[in-house]
Protein backbone atom coordinates (compact mmCIF):
# COMPACT_ATOMS: atom_id res chain seq x y z
CA UNK A 1 0.00 0.00 0.00
CA UNK A 2 1.20 3.22 -0.72
CA UNK A 3 1.67 5.82 2.23
CA UNK A 4 -0.03 8.69 2.21
CA UNK A 5 3.29 11.15 0.76
CA UNK A 6 3.63 8.78 -2.09
CA UNK A 7 0.15 8.91 -3.27
CA UNK A 8 -0.02 12.56 -2.76
CA UNK A 9 3.61 12.45 -4.83
CA UNK A 10 1.51 10.38 -7.45
CA UNK A 11 -1.31 12.67 -7.57
CA UNK A 12 0.69 15.44 -8.07
CA UNK A 13 2.71 13.97 -10.73
CA UNK A 14 -0.24 12.62 -12.96
CA UNK A 15 -1.99 16.48 -12.65
CA UNK A 16 -2.97 16.78 -16.13
CA UNK A 17 -5.12 14.03 -15.30
CA UNK A 18 -5.50 14.56 -11.39
CA UNK A 19 -5.71 11.18 -11.45
CA UNK A 20 -6.03 8.63 -8.60
CA UNK A 21 -3.32 7.10 -6.58
CA UNK A 22 -2.95 2.86 -7.03
CA UNK A 23 -2.79 0.84 -3.74
CA UNK A 24 -3.13 -2.65 -2.79
CA UNK A 25 -7.13 -3.66 -0.88
CA UNK A 26 -7.02 -2.78 2.47
CA UNK A 27 -9.91 -6.05 3.17
CA UNK A 28 -12.33 -4.60 5.85
CA UNK A 29 -16.17 -4.00 5.79
CA UNK A 30 -16.59 -0.74 6.26
CA UNK A 31 -18.05 -0.09 3.06
CA UNK A 32 -20.33 -2.60 2.40
CA UNK A 33 -24.17 -2.36 4.61
CA UNK A 34 -25.86 -4.96 6.18
CA UNK A 35 -26.80 -6.82 2.99
CA UNK A 36 -23.47 -6.53 1.38
CA UNK A 37 -24.02 -3.47 -0.77
CA UNK A 38 -21.44 -1.40 -0.93
CA UNK A 39 -21.80 1.66 0.17
CA UNK A 40 -22.98 4.99 -1.30
CA UNK A 41 -23.41 7.25 1.37
CA UNK A 42 -21.04 9.26 4.42
CA UNK A 43 -20.85 8.06 8.04
CA UNK A 44 -23.92 10.13 8.83
CA UNK A 45 -26.36 8.85 5.93
CA UNK A 46 -25.67 11.97 3.06
CA UNK A 47 -25.23 10.44 -0.31
CA UNK A 48 -21.96 10.69 -2.50
CA UNK A 49 -22.45 12.25 -5.52
CA UNK A 50 -20.97 9.36 -7.43
CA UNK A 51 -21.97 5.94 -7.20
CA UNK A 52 -19.03 3.78 -5.30
CA UNK A 53 -17.77 1.07 -6.65
CA UNK A 54 -15.31 0.19 -4.36
CA UNK A 55 -16.64 -1.85 -1.04
CA UNK A 56 -12.81 -0.54 0.74
CA UNK A 57 -13.01 3.24 -0.14
CA UNK A 58 -13.21 3.16 3.66
CA UNK A 59 -10.43 1.59 5.17
CA UNK A 60 -7.70 1.47 7.44
CA UNK A 61 -5.19 4.02 5.84
CA UNK A 62 -8.04 6.56 5.51
CA UNK A 63 -10.42 6.09 8.72
CA UNK A 64 -8.77 8.98 11.32
CA UNK A 65 -11.67 10.71 10.60
CA UNK A 66 -14.68 10.66 9.99
CA UNK A 67 -14.52 13.50 7.45
CA UNK A 68 -16.26 13.39 3.86
CA UNK A 69 -14.67 15.70 1.16
CA UNK A 70 -17.03 14.69 -1.32
CA UNK A 71 -20.04 15.56 0.89
CA UNK A 72 -18.81 18.71 2.38
CA UNK A 73 -20.13 20.93 0.02
CA UNK A 74 -23.52 21.77 -1.41
CA UNK A 75 -23.43 22.44 -5.18
CA UNK A 76 -24.27 25.81 -4.11
CA UNK A 77 -21.07 26.46 -2.66
CA UNK A 78 -19.11 24.82 -5.03
CA UNK A 79 -20.49 27.46 -7.72
CA UNK A 80 -19.49 30.13 -5.09
CA UNK A 81 -15.67 28.48 -5.08
CA UNK A 82 -16.22 28.68 -9.39
CA UNK A 83 -15.61 24.98 -8.95
CA UNK A 84 -18.21 22.62 -11.69
CA UNK A 85 -20.28 20.74 -9.02
CA UNK A 86 -20.90 18.17 -11.87
CA UNK A 87 -17.92 17.19 -12.55
CA UNK A 88 -17.10 15.79 -9.37
CA UNK A 89 -15.19 11.99 -9.86
CA UNK A 90 -14.23 9.53 -7.18
CA UNK A 91 -10.69 9.63 -6.45
CA UNK A 92 -10.27 6.17 -5.98
CA UNK A 93 -8.76 4.99 -9.12
CA UNK A 94 -8.35 1.26 -7.22
CA UNK A 95 -10.71 -0.17 -4.46
CA UNK A 96 -8.81 -0.29 -1.08
CA UNK A 97 -6.35 2.61 -2.23
CA UNK A 98 -4.68 4.98 0.43
CA UNK A 99 -6.58 8.64 -0.04
CA UNK A 100 -10.24 8.76 0.00
CA UNK A 101 -11.90 12.23 -1.64
CA UNK A 102 -13.17 13.56 -4.45
CA UNK A 103 -11.59 16.06 -7.31
CA UNK A 104 -13.30 18.61 -9.44
CA UNK A 105 -12.71 21.10 -12.38
CA UNK A 106 -13.06 24.65 -11.97
CA UNK A 107 -15.69 26.88 -13.66
CA UNK A 108 -15.01 29.16 -16.88
CA UNK A 109 -12.02 27.52 -18.34
CA UNK A 110 -9.88 29.49 -21.19
CA UNK A 111 -8.90 26.91 -24.06
CA UNK A 112 -6.42 24.90 -23.66
CA UNK A 113 -6.13 25.49 -20.12
CA UNK A 114 -7.45 23.23 -17.16
CA UNK A 115 -7.71 24.46 -13.37
CA UNK A 116 -8.50 21.34 -11.25
CA UNK A 117 -9.49 21.14 -7.27
CA UNK A 118 -9.15 17.81 -5.44
CA UNK A 119 -9.14 16.90 -1.60
CA UNK A 120 -8.24 13.96 0.06
CA UNK A 121 -8.21 12.02 3.43
CA UNK A 122 -5.31 9.77 4.49
CA UNK A 123 -4.50 8.93 8.20
CA UNK A 124 -1.67 11.05 9.13
CA UNK A 125 0.54 11.76 12.78
CA UNK A 126 0.52 15.80 12.58
CA UNK A 127 1.70 18.48 10.11
CA UNK A 128 5.14 18.50 11.62
CA UNK A 129 5.85 14.70 10.69
CA UNK A 130 4.66 15.81 6.89
CA UNK A 131 6.62 18.38 6.77
CA UNK A 132 9.72 16.07 8.23
CA UNK A 133 8.50 13.36 5.25
CA UNK A 134 8.07 16.02 2.58
CA UNK A 135 11.89 17.92 2.56
CA UNK A 136 13.21 16.63 0.34
CA UNK A 137 14.89 19.48 -2.19
CA UNK A 138 12.03 19.89 -4.63
CA UNK A 139 9.67 20.57 -1.25
CA UNK A 140 8.66 24.15 -1.06
CA UNK A 141 7.05 25.11 2.32
CA UNK A 142 5.24 28.28 2.65
CA UNK A 143 4.45 29.87 6.02
CA UNK A 144 1.43 28.25 7.56
CA UNK A 145 -1.99 30.23 7.10
CA UNK A 146 -4.50 30.22 10.38
CA UNK A 147 -7.99 29.29 9.16
CA UNK A 148 -10.59 29.23 11.87
CA UNK A 149 -7.94 29.58 14.90
CA UNK A 150 -6.70 26.10 13.12
CA UNK A 151 -3.15 25.96 11.57
CA UNK A 152 -3.04 24.68 8.05
CA UNK A 153 0.20 23.83 6.34
CA UNK A 154 0.49 25.32 2.86
CA UNK A 155 3.22 23.26 0.15
CA UNK A 156 4.30 22.63 -3.52
CA UNK A 157 6.74 21.10 -5.45
CA UNK A 158 9.49 23.18 -6.74
CA UNK A 159 8.78 23.66 -10.96
CA UNK A 160 5.16 22.02 -10.55
CA UNK A 161 2.03 24.17 -11.21
CA UNK A 162 0.46 23.00 -8.31
CA UNK A 163 -0.41 23.52 -4.62
CA UNK A 164 -1.52 21.52 -1.79
CA UNK A 165 -2.88 22.48 2.24
CA UNK A 166 -2.90 20.33 5.19
CA UNK A 167 -5.14 20.41 7.72
CA UNK A 168 -5.45 17.93 10.72
CA UNK A 169 -8.50 16.27 11.54
CA UNK A 170 -8.08 13.98 14.55
CA UNK A 171 -6.04 11.44 13.21
CA UNK A 172 -6.23 12.35 9.55
CA UNK A 173 -4.93 14.85 6.93
CA UNK A 174 -7.06 16.42 5.19
CA UNK A 175 -5.03 17.47 1.60
CA UNK A 176 -7.06 20.02 -0.64
CA UNK A 177 -4.76 19.74 -3.96
CA UNK A 178 -5.29 22.87 -7.28
CA UNK A 179 -3.47 21.85 -9.89
CA UNK A 180 -3.28 23.98 -13.20
CA UNK A 181 -2.31 22.74 -17.02
CA UNK A 182 -2.54 25.18 -19.52
CA UNK A 183 0.05 27.42 -22.00
CA UNK A 184 0.41 30.28 -19.64
CA UNK A 185 0.82 29.20 -15.85
CA UNK A 186 -0.25 31.87 -12.97
CA UNK A 187 2.20 32.93 -10.08
CA UNK A 188 2.25 29.95 -7.20
CA UNK A 189 0.69 31.97 -5.47
CA UNK A 190 -2.94 32.80 -7.28
CA UNK A 191 -2.69 28.59 -7.53
CA UNK A 192 -1.87 28.20 -3.55
CA UNK A 193 -4.83 30.98 -2.71
CA UNK A 194 -7.54 28.63 -4.72
CA UNK A 195 -6.19 25.74 -2.45
CA UNK A 196 -6.44 27.75 0.79
CA UNK A 197 -10.04 29.23 -0.26
CA UNK A 198 -11.33 25.84 -0.54
CA UNK A 199 -9.55 24.90 2.32
CA UNK A 200 -11.30 27.97 4.32
CA UNK A 201 -14.87 26.62 2.70
CA UNK A 202 -14.52 23.04 4.43
CA UNK A 203 -12.29 23.76 7.48
CA UNK A 204 -15.22 23.69 9.80
CA UNK A 205 -16.75 20.38 8.74
CA UNK A 206 -13.37 18.63 9.76
CA UNK A 207 -13.75 17.29 13.14
CA UNK A 208 -10.73 18.30 15.37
Amino acid sequence: MLGRRSAIVVLLGLACALSACQASPQRDSQGTDVDGHVQQTNRVGTQLPFPNVHPHRWNRANSGTDYEPCTALSGRDLRTLNVDAGSVKDAAGTDGQTLRGCRWTYLGRQQNEKWRVGQFVGNSISLQADKQSKSAEIDIWLPDAVIRGRVVGVHRLRGDHACDTYVQSRAAAVTTLVTYVGPTPPPPSEICDRALAFTRATISKMPL
